[in-house]
Parts: C-alpha cells; structure tokens; sequence
C-alpha cells in the first residue's frame, strides 16, 4: 500500500519516479494553479547529509535562469525534512 502524499499548498496528481532516497511527484501549486514537480526524500526521519543535499539542490536552482535548466520554484517545509518545488516541465 503506497502512502498517501500531502504537500500544503500543492495538489498530488501522480507519482512519477520512486528511488532509494527521494520520491518525485507531479502535482498543481493551488495558488496559481502552476503545474509542478515535487521532490521529498523518503525517509520519515532524514540524515543532516539527506537534509543538506535537498537544501544545497534549492540553494544552487533559485537564482538560475537559463534556457534547458528546470526551474526551482521553493523548498517548503514538510513532515520532518523539506519539498524540493520544480517547475513541471511535462517529462519523467
């Protein structure tokens, strides 16, 4: 049984990748209706090194603005850890 995903602020619309450390979902930023990609790691209790490395993800995406380079649009809190926001750009 797969657990059920709750982002506040986001709608889940369907998982499109799980791995060892971090599941990735598509879903809607209820704002503004923006379709997104939304990363979370998967432990329930993530490492200082699985917490540094969605940080430092955010951290290095937010000031890019180049052509080709997925936009980082926020890192909201969740659960214990953080949700990596991308903008959805309709590829898995």
């Amino acid at each position: 049984m797969k657990k059920i995903v709750s982002v506040p602020g986001y709608r889940i619309a369907e998982e499109i990748y799980t791995g060892a450390r971090t599941q990735i979902y598509r879903g809607i930023r209820e704002s503004d209706r923006l379709p997104v990609t939304i990363e979370l790691v998967r432990t329930s209790v993530p490492s200082g090194k699985e917490l540094m490395q969605i940080w430092h993800k955010y951290d290095i995406g937010k000031d890019l603005d180049l052509p080709y380079v997925i936009k980082t649009l926020a890192l909201e809190p969740y659960q214990n850890s953080y949700a990596l926001i991308l903008e959805d750009c309709d590829s898995i």
